[in-house]
């Protein structure tokens, strides 16, 4: 089997690869890393996520659905 590489770095020639896409013989492997796509804000958050994790800073789903339980019937009543 022979192996074809198509770098497209411009949207402008997204039309051939869909075309190639359509083709039967044809098998398209994406080697893009998606957290190259993401921006440094994007980045920053998610090591800041990473290090929370790591410390122990964290709420299990039923925490934060007690929570979220306690803080609308609060509201409801202030109504």
């Amino acid at each position: 089997m022979k192996q074809l590489t198509v770098t497209i770095k411009d949207n402008k020639y997204q039309f051939f690869l869909e075309l190639i896409k359509s083709m039967d013989f044809v098998s398209i492997v994406d080697q893009n890393d998606w957290y190259n796509e993401l921006s440094d804000n994007e980045k920053k958050m998610i090591q800041q996520g990473i290090e929370d994790l790591e410390n122990g800073k964290i709420h299990s789903h039923e925490e934060v659905m007690d929570l979220a339980k306690k803080r609308i019937s609060e509201l409801k009543k202030s109504k």
